[in-house]
């Protein structure tokens, strides 16, 4: 590939397969660079640096979830679906906790997700005054499920099972909560 053809898509998923074959470790902007067939300054034209690159690639990987939420009309289904799509994803992609852990996005483009999430809760009928914390409170479930150890004490029942038991209540309280009270 030239660099004329080279862009930040191309780079973001040659990343994005190395993570998946070789494992966070394995990318760096040199062997992106090979996996595209350019050399690794070409590729600051597009990526400043390893740590933007982590951020482009948690950002692709999160629009691809949101692109996958099942279809629903209920506001409940979608939230469900959006925290079933995320975990599946998070617990499915090698390394992606590292991942997480080494990656920040910009504040425009967590913005532009927040708006779709708190978009797409609020067209199936919940509160808008709720919306934002609704889908906050799911994401932090799904996050902090992904990073927990592979502890024995959480093996008592299989882990999907446990995972969508807890989003169910998280969902079930947010039903029973209603508009969010106003500030003081």
């Amino acid at each position: 590939m030239t660099s004329r053809n080279l862009n930040r898509e191309t780079i973001v998923r040659a990343a994005l397969d190395l993570l998946e074959e070789k494992g966070l470790e394995a990318v760096s902007l040199r062997n992106v660079a090979a996996a595209v067939g350019a050399r690794a300054p070409s590729l600051y034209w597009h990526v400043t640096d390893k740590a933007a690159l982590f951020g482009f690639m948690s950002e692709a990987i999160f629009r691809e979830c949101l692109d996958r939420v099942p279809a629903s009309d209920d506001w409940r289904d979608w939230l469900r679906g959006l925290g079933t799509t995320v975990w599946r994803t998070q617990r499915q992609t090698r390394d992606l906790h590292q991942l997480m852990m080494q990656s920040k996005m910009d504040a425009e483009t967590l913005a532009g997700f927040t708006a779709r999430m708190v978009g797409d809760l609020t067209a199936r009928g919940l509160d808008p005054a709720v919306a934002f914390e609704a889908q906050k409170s799911v994401m932090a479930l799904v996050t902090g499920w992904t990073m927990m150890p592979n502890d024995p004490a959480f093996r008592e029942s299989p882990p999907e099972q446990s995972f969508l038991q807890c989003l169910d209540a998280v969902i079930r309280g947010w039903d029973q909560l209603g508009p969010a009270p106003k500030s003081l």
